[in-house]
């Protein structure tokens, strides 16, 4: 028995700055997939010795903005003292928690050679309960997430568990990078309580024995049993994301997440004071 699609998202192009971007959600008539918040999809190719990605400082408070990495090199530095540079298959793992002030660029050692620059930003909320905990910064290389391979498919756990095995990510949300060669076949086994959302980065598949899928759609699952069966017709490379739903309520302004409009102002207040750190 499969697991019941429920919405398939074709992700539209939108402007970030200098950057044209995929996003998927939030999408007209739907604010969340909670537990997540949004997903921009980038795929520059750079030409040696131009950057096209400079994300400058800002700040974060509330969830956790995670940047999957495909192809290419990001550099991070917070205000928390963290700096570092995650390449291809890789994660930059942030849990911004009650505030913290970091900026992203393509590495300085990758603008010098140039060539694809590929990746996926996820924003995952936090329960209250978490959002004024102590922030964190995890860099996870590949020698951290060593891909489970068969067959054709790669599939690289970063966080929460999964058969038996736990991502490096200190997260209960299972999120996994996965990459397919043409002609592979994966099934997913995953809990009906999570909400359950994957991204087709690159390829063309079928979903569940019978839907055509393809380059920059989201699917979302219904919560009810059932197996997802994912089969490529070429190359593929896929974000996974599934967890349980928050059920609180939810006020985004701009980089702050939190359950009320008061601790929105209160966390312009805590950035504009000083109490997220600093970064120039």
């Amino acid at each position: 028995m499969f697991r019941e699609i429920e919405k398939i998202i074709s992700a539209p192009v939108i402007r970030m700055g200098a950057i044209s971007l995929r996003q998927p959600i939030p999408a007209e008539g739907i604010q969340q997939i909670s537990p997540f918040l949004l997903l921009h999809h980038f795929d520059l190719t750079m030409p040696p010795g131009e950057n096209n990605f400079d994300v400058p400082p800002h700040p974060h408070r509330g969830f956790m903005p995670i940047t999957f990495m495909y192809n290419g090199a990001v550099m991070h530095e917070d205000s928390l003292g963290n700096s570092a540079v995650i390449g291809g298959d890789e994660v930059q793992w942030i849990n911004a928690a009650r505030g913290l002030i970091h900026s992203e660029k393509a590495a300085p050692a990758f603008v010098k050679t140039g060539g694809r620059f590929q990746g996926i930003q996820l924003w995952i909320n936090l329960p209250g309960e978490e959002k004024m905990k102590t922030p964190s910064y995890h860099p996870i290389t590949k020698k951290e997430m060593v891909p489970d391979e068969k067959d054709g498919v790669q599939f690289r756990l970063v966080s929460g568990v999964y058969q038996g095995k736990k991502g490096p990510a200190n997260s209960s949300v299972l999120t996994a990078m996965i990459r397919m060669s043409a002609g592979s076949h994966y099934t997913l086994s995953l809990p009906e309580s999570h909400h359950v959302i994957i991204y087709l980065l690159e390829g063309a598949a079928q979903i569940n024995e019978q839907h055509p899928w393809q380059q920059h759609e989201l699917i979302s699952f219904t919560r009810k049993p059932g197996e997802i069966d994912i089969r490529a017709d070429s190359v593929c490379a896929l974000l996974l994301g599934a967890a349980d739903p928050i059920d609180e309520p939810l006020v985004l302004h701009g980089p702050f997440v939190m359950n009320t409009s008061t601790e929105i102002l209160e966390a312009m207040r805590d950035y504009q004071n000083g109490k997220m750190g600093f970064l120039y």
